[in-house]
């Protein structure tokens, strides 16, 4: 009996196009309980201080916020090796599955978004001489230098240190000692 080889390629075929739709269908539940989850903990940080509560951590992943585009940002830079261009954030919410659709100009709104991020001071800009304006957080709020060895000295009450060290990412216990801001 020969094989059929375009019966097992029409068979492969429908089933990827079945498992595609249900993949789908699946990621819209995720992306649609990621909403409701990101809705109540706003919810939830906004009435923690009415209540005499503290607001609950952010229970999904950080690397992916369910939240909006600001919340996104904040993410995509904290994760960046270097500067990023605004033109360089809108490629990462669109390579992470961000919505652009509802955005009748999504450049204009990530350039509102890192303004005002720069304007709280949880963003810095670089300006470099042939390109465009890029974006960072700064290194003090998420690293910190461990002392390997060496010395530490004070010049006219500004801390240093002559030595080894290496940087780390701060501790949550590191952020909330020095003013929980981050």
């Amino acid at each position: 009996m020969p094989v059929d080889y375009h019966e097992w390629f029409r068979n492969a075929k429908t089933e990827m196009a079945r498992l595609i739709k249900e993949n789908l269908e699946a990621q819209r539940e995720i992306d649609s309980r990621n909403q409701e989850i990101a809705a109540l903990q706003q919810t939830m940080k906004a009435i923690a201080p009415l209540a005499g509560e503290e607001a609950p951590e952010p229970a999904i992943d950080p690397e992916h916020p369910p939240g909006g585009m600001t919340d996104s940002i904040r993410a995509i830079l904290k994760n960046a090796c270097e500067p990023l261009s605004a033109a360089e954030i809108r490629e990462c919410l669109e390579a992470m599955g961000f919505d652009m659709n509802s955005y009748s100009n999504p450049l204009a709104t990530i350039h509102t978004v890192l303004r005002r991020l720069t304007e709280a001071s949880e963003v810095e800009t670089t300006h470099e001489m042939l390109s465009a304006k890029k974006f960072t957080i700064p290194v003090s709020k998420h690293l910190a230098v461990e002392k390997v060895w060496g010395k530490s000295f004070q010049i006219g009450g500004k801390p240093g240190f002559i030595g080894v060290g290496r940087l780390r990412r701060r501790s949550r216990t590191a952020e909330e000692e020095s003013g929980g801001k981050r």
